[in-house]
Order: structure tokens, then C-alpha cells, then sequence
């Protein structure tokens, strides 16, 4: 990895619709349950070639950390990099979704006889199961992007903490972005151990996570243009430009 930059978000009309953004989604090789061809003969399931169905890594120009609140953000300024030939991975327009993998293990694998509760042990299994599937895709692909771009909202970090200079995320996965970025960096990259809880849950309370955006450059996304030495498009339709300015 050679550059990170903390992007803050704030006038985006300039950059393409979200729905630019070629997407180029793995196909889904199983809808609802895990298919015979990957599991062997004893019933053991094959971690590689789940991962490569549904995390499989990517090589690109820039690696695009942000909350999913901010998918449109993230697929707006992918767009418009990709505009200028350069290759963008976001994990959801390109991964399967873990919590459905997940789903999908649990209702084959974990339910009690009753067809309606889970056996608790074997959920905590497949959970362990398919975050490491993903923690591992993610390490992966971040070795392998040459640019690493955090997107700074209101979303992907707590806002309260802005005025005390420093910068906690509730998300574990933007944690572990951010930390495997600054590993490589420095590159000591050193494997750790992490412990990763689920987004939205109601009943959990959330945990605040220590953002180390220090070593990464400030900017907005025009600078952060303006430095890859991407022009601007400033030619726009009046109209599209007035209704994009709101999002």
C-alpha cells in the first residue's frame, strides 16, 4: 500500500451518479443452502472455495473503507475514478454478503429439531466461520490495493468525539480496515487477533473502537483529486447537479 487518505465528505455534485459504478459482483454460486461441491466426502466444508464464491480477493487502484450508510458516497467517488481509468474495490458491490453466508450455514447447520431455534455453540462456530472468511478476504485485498481511501462521515465515526480531537468508529470492520492500513504503511504488518461484533443489533451494545487516522493524509475529496492529478469534471447537467447537491 502506498498512500492512505482520510477523505471528508462535503460537496459531492461533481461526482457521477451511484449508479456509474460498475459493479462487478462475484456470481452467487448458492442461494440457500451450501452446495455438495463444497463440502468432501466426510461433509467437511471447503474454507477456500467458500471464500473464493464469496469473498474472493481483489486487486485495484483504490480501496474504498466506508459505513454502509455511506454506499452511495463510496459508489459516487468509485465511479468517478473509475472514469479515469482506475480500478476501485468496495466490498459490498463486489462480495457476497457475510451476514447472509452466515444465515444461510446457520439454517443448515445449526437448528435445534425444532426447525424454529438454533443450538447456540454451533451459531457462535458459524459466526467464527465466516468473519474469519471475510477478515481473511479483506487482509488479502488490502495487500493488494496500492491506495487506501477512508470515507470521514458523520457515519463512520462518532461525532461526539470530533470535538475532542479524536476519532472512534462503532464498526469493527472499518476498525480492522483502518488498522491493517496503517500496518502496511509502516510495513510491520503483525497479525492480530480480533474480536468482531455484528452491526444494527439491538439487543448487544454497540463498542467504540479507536480510529488511528494519524498517519493518514487529511482532505476533501477535491484535493484528494486534485493530488492523484485526476481532473475535475466540471461539466454537468444543471439539473442532475441541483438534485445530487442534496444527497
Amino acid at each position: 500500500m502506498d498512500k492512505a487518505f482520510n477523505v471528508a465528505i462535503s460537496d459531492i455534485s461533481f461526482l457521477p451518479k451511484a449508479s456509474e459504478f460498475r459493479d462487478d459482483k462475484l456470481p452467487d454460486f448458492f442461494q440457500e443452502k451450501i452446495p455438495e461441491k463444497m463440502q468432501n466426502d466426510k461433509k467437511v466444508l471447503d474454507g477456500k472455495k467458500l471464500e473464493d464464491s464469496w469473498f474472493k480477493p481483489v486487486k485495484a487502484d483504490f480501496f474504498i473503507s466506508h459505513k454502509y450508510k455511506d454506499s452511495d458516497k463510496a459508489k459516487r467517488l468509485g465511479a468517478y475514478l473509475q472514469s479515469k481509468g482506475k480500478t476501485v474495490f468496495i466490498d459490498s458491490c463486489i462480495w457476497g454478503s457475510v451476514y447472509r453466508l452466515q444465515k444461510i450455514l446457520d439454517d443448515g447447520y445449526c437448528q435445534n429439531d425444532d426447525k424454529k431455534t438454533y443450538a447456540y455453540n454451533k451459531v457462535m462456530k458459524s459466526t467464527s466461520y465466516t468473519h474469519m472468511l471475510l477478515t481473511n478476504a479483506l487482509l488479502k485485498t488490502l495487500e493488494n490495493c496500492e491506495n487506501f481511501i477512508f470515507l470521514n462521515t458523520e457515519n463512520s465515526i462518532n461525532a461526539e468525539n470530533i470535538i475532542k480531537d479524536t476519532s472512534e468508529t462503532n464498526s469493527p470492520w472499518i476498525y480492522f480496515e483502518i488498522n491493517v492500513a496503517n500496518a502496511l504503511l509502516k510495513e510491520k504488518f503483525k497479525m492480530r487477533q480480533f474480536s468482531e461484533s455484528k452491526e444494527n443489533c439491538d439487543v448487544f451494545p454497540e463498542m467504540a473502537f479507536e480510529a488511528d487516522l494519524k498517519n493518514f493524509s487529511k482532505v476533501n475529496i477535491k484535493k484528494l483529486l486534485d493530488f492523484l492529478n485526476i481532473p475535475i469534471q466540471k461539466e454537468r447537467n444543471q439539473n442532475e447537479a441541483g438534485v445530487e447537491h442534496n444527497l
